[in-house]
């Protein structure tokens, strides 16, 4: 038998452990009640807001875009949308389906309405499954009329309301759609680093020219909106968190009313004009023929306008002004006086010109059969002499064409702030053989030496380097087109000889007084020198003839303003550079500097 010290030892000792035991157990359990009654509160609370509440972002309103004078060109007008709210038409009794509903009830709306509506079964089906917590829009840009037949009726349609939406118009249609561009309709992005929202409208986004060059600029900053659903997802409630910020307005260099006459003068012909400030480089007009109304892309661009404006002929897509590439025939004249200037070239002396300029077996022709006789250096240019630039070119040499041509910015980008800048080509033996397929023709001649004297072989330019070109020959100094009117301008002068430079306006003056672009001073209020050019495009069946005129302006006392303007325009297929360009450029510049009492021309 034990004794009962020991008894009691060991009792005392398992009361202890046992209690020990009870303790820890209590412990943790109140630790673990604590943390799902009083910490995980707040995580369930949370966690029942994330899946009680929607994240939508709403896009604010879109920046304008003005010409010099305040006239807009690319505007917001308010578009009515007639929506449905699907939680409307949810299905409550057995068998039904919210598609079905939601399907009939915008089938009976559409009879009131009296237009086909923008959904279908599939783009239903889709929003309920993707965007149920928002509204679905029926009907876009709806009328006046069809906006009265619905109201007369709108108790028949729970759920169905009508909604203001900004859209884009550019009240000056097609004139200037090369330049604005147009929009597009694209979902919020979500900032680098933010939390993914759940929903996001569609905001107003660049496609085009100037509404894609200063997309970030004319965009607002998003907002975001609260929406609070039920368990099945169906919206109950909205608020606005944070409200959206509308985008900066554009100010540009454009006079609405200059853009508006050079785009007129082409009427069906195929071409483009730019005239620009020769000063500070801004640009006073941009146009490209044929265009399209951009009115048409609103709200959004049908396939079927993009695919019918692919299609045509003229290719009213493409932006000729800055995009197209074109030979400059005898506008590169002058290019090509000062490289021989520059060698050496006595602009008194004469070449006797015989009606062509033979080299090998090759003969140039010059535009009179019969010859000009003898040619001095502002006689060649009044009367576009092939053969005594074909001699000038030769005694200049290809390095110093090409030189003089990079001093001018000719074969590169000139900088202007837009999508769109094509580079142009200065030919040399390197180009010549990437678009030559026989190895034997490939190398550089002095027959390719001669065209490219007068404007042609390989040579491309744009449009828009040909207004930069005459403006620095005017002026002195080479300035970076530019359209926005706050961007500094950008001008450095010219590394050529002020005499060399003065022996070529002198010719150029000639063109226009009694040259081959006499057509381009008649009735003009204003001092103008010029060049023509035609450049023979193609062979056999499919040969044409692109055709320019060049101008550098300047106000006389009597003219209704005082600033300067150079011009370029080509006309594709015309007749002749003095015959088809120079007289549209004279209208341009009687729109520009004449009074509108003397010639009956509107204000730019």
């Amino acid at each position: 038998m034990k004794p009962k010290a020991d008894v009691s030892f060991a009792g005392a000792v398992s009361f202890w452990l046992l209690s020990a035991f009870f303790a820890v157990g209590f412990t943790t359990l109140a630790v673990r009640l604590k943390e799902i009654q009083v910490d995980g509160a707040a995580n369930f609370r949370k966690e029942m807001q994330t899946q009680s509440f929607r994240r939508v972002k709403t896009a604010g309103v879109r920046g304008r875009i003005f010409d010099r004078n305040g006239a807009p060109l690319a505007d917001n007008r308010l578009s009515l949308n007639i929506v449905v709210n699907p939680e409307a038409y949810r299905a409550r009794k057995r068998g039904e389906k919210t598609e079905d509903l939601l399907m009939s009830a915008i089938a009976a709306a559409a009879k009131v309405v009296g237009r086909a509506p923008a959904v279908t079964e599939k783009s239903v089906g889709r929003h309920l499954r993707v965007e149920l917590a928002r509204p679905l829009t029926v009907w876009r840009d709806v009328t006046d009329a069809e906006l009265a037949r619905f109201s007369e009726r709108n108790r028949e349609f729970p759920g169905f309301d009508c909604v203001a939406e900004e859209e884009r118009v550019y009240p000056e249609g097609a004139s200037s759609v090369h330049l604005v561009g147009r929009v597009g309709r694209e979902f919020i992005p979500d900032a680098p680093g933010e939390a993914r929202a759940n929903y996001s409208e569609k905001d107003l986004c660049g496609r085009e020219g100037l509404e894609y060059q200063y997309d970030d600029y004319l965009r607002g900053m998003p907002g975001e909106d609260r929406v609070l659903v039920d368990a099945r997802g169906y919206a109950t409630s909205r608020e606005t968190l944070i409200e959206p910020r509308d985008g900066f307005d554009l100010a540009l260099t454009i006079d609405a009313g200059l853009q508006r006459e050079a785009a007129r003068l082409f009427g069906g012909l195929k071409g483009a004009c730019v005239a620009l400030d020769p000063r500070d480089g801004s640009v006073r007009a941009l146009v490209s023929a044929p265009a399209y109304d951009p009115n048409e892309c609103v709200p959004v661009f049908r396939r079927e306008v993009y695919e019918r404006l692919l299609k045509e002929p003229g290719k009213p897509l493409l932006n000729r002004a800055t995009a197209g590439t074109y030979a400059p025939g005898s506008i590169f004249k002058p290019i090509t006086a000062l490289a021989a200037l520059a060698s050496g070239l006595n602009p008194a002396d004469t070449y006797e010109c015989i009606g062509w300029y033979e080299l090998g077996g090759m003969k140039i022709r010059c535009s009179r059969t019969w010859g000009h006789g003898g040619e001095n250096l502002a006689h060649a240019l009044r009367d576009s002499c092939n053969p005594y630039f074909c001699h000038a070119g030769i005694m200049a040499g290809t390095n110093m064409i090409s030189s003089v041509c990079r001093e001018f910015g000719l074969g590169r980008r000139t900088g202007i702030d837009f999508p769109t800048d094509a580079a142009g080509l200065i030919p040399d033996a390197a180009a010549k053989a990437k678009r030559t397929a026989d190895p034997a023709a490939a190398g550089w001649r002095l027959g390719d030496l001669a065209q490219m004297s007068i404007g042609q072989g390989l040579l491309l330019t744009t449009p828009i380097q040909m207004a930069r070109m005459v403006a620095a020959l005017g002026s002195g100094s080479l300035a970076t087109p530019r359209l926005n009117s706050s961007i500094p301008a950008s001008v450095r002068p010219l590394k050529i000889s002020p005499r060399s430079l003065a022996a070529v306006r002198e010719g150029m003056r000639q063109v226009v007084d009694g040259g081959t672009g006499r057509l381009a001073g008649e009735g003009v209020d204003a001092n103008v020198i010029g060049k023509t050019g035609t450049a023979q495009v193609g062979l056999g069946p499919t040969k044409r003839k692109n055709v320019w005129f060049v101008a550098y302006a300047t106000p006389t006392a009597t003219s209704r303003t005082r600033e300067p303007l150079a011009v370029a325009l080509v006309v594709e297929n015309g007749d002749s550079g003095g015959g088809t360009a120079a007289p549209m450029v004279a209208e341009l510049l009687k729109a520009f500097y004449n009074s509108p009492s003397a010639e009956g021309n509107e204000p730019t």
